[in-house]
């Protein structure tokens, strides 16, 4: 079932096109890369799907319905989640309380019995803080759950990022970059992690990044932008020989 589609999608800045006729479609559970150079247009793609950019054109469909126009947040309800290429976290505030804020945009409780502390309060914020550690166990942080979201090392800041993006229950998850600034030992544990992230949870997963034996390895279907337009599209096998992925990415030095 294709949960995601768009058609003829683009985004102008001041007359050029920083991304062009971009068309891709996502199914249900899949797990698929995108992958370009520096500058390709991946992360203004992002943007164009999650509301953070109007697109100048084309069309959006996610779950037989149009997001275009939509605010990031009404995206967010429908149930796409992302992370960002450089982290964006409330690092002043602890790592459960980052989790929780994500449980927040569907809380049942209104502002009165926000105000008076009602037992309808009381109980659905004690299942959000239970949920929030489950799910912060489950990236190995449950013991760090009182700390600052800023005392983190870098790599468990990527990993709070993504326990947060769960934390909107999102049928699709966006990954922008999410091994950047790891070491191998970490690349390979997350590798693993987004395997039984999208397992786990029956989730789709579009993922943006740079450390080709990860989108390799984890990837079943890979587009490729170059300059704002998708220039290949296949499976990590024929994208690795694809004559043109080499010109414009990969570079005839570089082994897979």
């Amino acid at each position: 079932m294709t949960i995601l589609k768009t058609t003829n999608l683009g985004r102008t800045f001041g007359g050029l096109k920083a991304v062009d006729n971009f068309e891709i479609y996502l199914d249900h559970r899949e797990l698929v890369g995108l992958i370009g150079p520096n500058g390709a247009g991946k992360t203004t793609a992002f943007n164009m799907l999650t509301g953070v950019y109007v697109p100048s054109y084309g069309e959006i469909q996610f779950c037989d319905e149009s997001i275009v126009g939509k605010k990031p947040y009404e995206i967010t309800q429908k149930g796409i989640g992302r992370t960002f290429q450089n982290i964006r976290l409330f690092k002043d505030l602890s790592v459960i309380d980052n989790v929780k804020i994500a449980y927040h945009q569907n809380v049942k409780y209104g502002v009165v019995s926000g105000i008076f502390k009602s037992k309808k309060y009381k109980k659905e914020e004690e299942e959000i803080t239970e949920k929030s550690l489950e799910l912060l166990s489950i990236f190995g942080l449950e013991l760090k759950h009182g700390e600052l979201a800023k005392n983190l090392p870098y790599g468990e800041q990527r990993r709070l990022e993504i326990a947060r993006a769960l934390a909107t229950k999102p049928k699709l998850l966006l990954l922008d970059e999410p091994a950047a600034g790891m070491n191998p030992q970490e690349t390979h544990q997350l590798m693993e992690l987004i395997r039984w992230i999208r397992d786990k949870f029956e989730i789709t997963i579009l993922l943006i990044e740079h450390d080709m034996s990860l989108v390799m390895n984890v990837c079943e279907r890979i587009y490729v932008l170059d300059y704002g337009k998708i220039i290949a599209h296949g499976n990590p096998t024929e994208i690795k020989s694809n004559p043109k992925v080499i010109e414009a990415y990969l570079g005839e030095e570089v082994t897979i």
